[in-house]
């Protein structure tokens, strides 16, 4: 058991108290799993009276699990909102231990935008000890010791709880997967295994095909096979999302090919109904669990209703209905919703 009192904080956009929030919802996550591991935990929120940064030894930086490689500052180098947290952050004199990837090179991204008409407060950012934080944090990916794992797009984490390893890979569609093969997304050291891949084929790329429904049959098939060859205690695949009304607004990074989605309403959701039909015969005779988890997400149309995805816009779920666990104290709120999937798992 530690006793280490750590601080996650973001050294740009500060982590949002909004629990429908699907970029606060990993930084909620990797709270919970170092409170699990047993660190005093402080999550550096909106809303909140920031810490003194330097009463912590050691923080640990959340980078977003939007992180592409570049920077956006909205406002540009004279109107950025944020640059208060970044002079903060920079100077931290500490252990900082970087969340999930290496620590950008954030000093190497902006020195060069230091010249021409900027806001006069990027002068007080601490360039030589933000390099110092850049060159010496240490990569943290694994939170605790687990033999639990979830692995899946960026919808996977949804599904995390305590205990448990999530391996969330923006972007990876099902097919992309098995291409790689999905032995790739776990460790040696797992012996129970969930899957949730495939709400990204169905949104952008099964109607695609030239024969959809032969196309989806096809990925199930290629789907179960490879999980049915896991060397594993246990292995689980999860249901597919239910399709939202085509009226909602999707942020631009949820595009592909300059769309939201491709194919309308009605023919995606057969191809979804599809694979879950393909996914529950296949599993019934042999030893992957098929899990059936999203009546509750849908109205009475039979979408994916609003109420429970993130806000104001976005293709995830909200923490708010997460099925296994919605982390509602790490937003200021009472613990109150019980474990929807809860009865899988006794």
């Amino acid at each position: 058991m530690n006793n280490m009192s750590i601080l996650i904080t973001s050294p740009f956009t500060h982590i949002s108290s909004n629990i429908h929030s699907h970029r606060a919802a990993q930084a909620a996550i990797y709270a919970d799993q170092l409170e699990d591991a047993g660190y005093t935990v402080h999550l550096d929120r909106t809303g909140d009276i920031h810490p003194d940064i330097n009463s912590f030894d050691t923080i640990c930086v959340y980078h977003g699990n939007d992180w592409g490689g570049s920077l956006n500052l909205f406002g540009g180098m004279k109107n950025y909102g944020n640059i208060d947290n970044l002079i903060r952050y920079s100077q931290f004199k500490g252990i900082v231990k970087s969340l999930w990837i290496d620590h950008p090179k954030y000093s190497e991204m902006l020195e060069p935008r230091m010249k021409g008409d900027i806001h006069p407060d990027w002068a007080k950012v601490d360039w030589e000890n933000l390099k110092r934080i850049e060159n010496t944090a240490v990569t943290l990916r694994q939170m605790t010791a687990t033999t639990k794992v979830v692995a899946g797009d960026s919808h996977a984490i949804c599904m995390y709880r305590p205990g448990w390893f999530v391996n969330s890979v923006p972007f990876k569609t099902l097919h992309g997967a098995l291409k790689e093969g999905l032995s790739t997304f776990i460790q040696p050291h797992h012996e129970i295994a969930e899957f949730y891949f495939g709400n990204i084929d169905v949104r952008h790329h099964l109607m695609r095909q030239a024969n959809p429904e032969e196309a989806t049959r096809d990925l199930a098939k290629r789907y179960y096979e490879q999980l049915s060859q896991l060397d594993l205690a246990k292995v689980y695949a999860y249901e597919l999302l239910p399709i939202e009304n085509e009226s909602r607004a999707l942020p631009k990074t949820g595009y592909y090919k300059g769309t939201p989605f491709y194919g309308a309403w009605e023919h995606r959701e057969t191809v979804r109904l599809i694979f879950k039909d393909e996914m529950k015969k296949l599993c019934a005779q042999g030893s992957v669990n098929f899990i059936e988890w999203v009546d509750y997400l849908m109205n009475d149309k039979g979408e994916l209703d609003f109420a429970h995805m993130e806000k104001p816009k976005s293709v995830h779920l909200s923490r708010d209905s997460y099925p296994h666990w919605q982390g509602r104290k790490w937003s200021g709120l009472s613990e109150t919703k019980p474990s929807t999937l809860e009865d899988f798992f006794i």
